[in-house]
């Protein structure tokens, strides 16, 4: 793999739902570790001015808990922008967020999900024991695979 120039991670979720914090302790744990915190970034969930931010980037990684089974805990892919948008004013997903920065910035930044299963969703400022094996799985594997190619 290459070096990677002008990367973003997006960590999605609520550290106040126990494990939909997932993607933020990701990103926690990056800052704690030395990652440059110029290139992190903690988000509720994605919105259709993100596109804005995307477009600046060459690669964008989207960290965000799963409620769906994930074989071994965790997953990491590739994702494309959708042909098919369709977004509430809640949340966008970053498929379709990719979707409207090369719509209207003419940008088609490389972008991942990292999907780390999640099991427990109340209010509690704390992951469930299951969710934070699946976290630290996650972490190894970027710290192994991505991170020695970003800057």
């Amino acid at each position: 793999m290459k070096k990677l120039d002008k990367t973003l991670i997006i960590g999605i979720g609520n550290n106040t739902r126990q494990d939909d914090g997932l993607g933020w302790c990701f990103i926690e744990e990056l800052e704690k570790n030395g990652f440059n915190e110029d290139h992190l970034l903690c988000k509720y969930q994605m919105m259709v001015e993100d596109a804005e931010i995307i477009a600046e980037v060459d690669t964008v990684i989207f960290v965000d808990a799963s409620k769906a089974e994930v074989k071994n805990g965790m997953d990491i892919y590739e994702i494309e922008a959708s042909e098919q948008v369709n977004f509430s004013t809640h949340e966008v997903p970053p498929n379709q967020i990719l979707n409207l920065c090369k719509t209207y910035y003419h940008k088609t930044p490389k972008a991942y999900m990292i999907a780390i299963q999640g099991y427990e969703w109340d209010f509690k400022i704390e992951l469930s024991n299951q969710a934070q094996a699946n976290l630290d799985k996650a972490l190894k594997y970027f710290n192994t695979y991505f991170s020695p190619h970003l800057t």
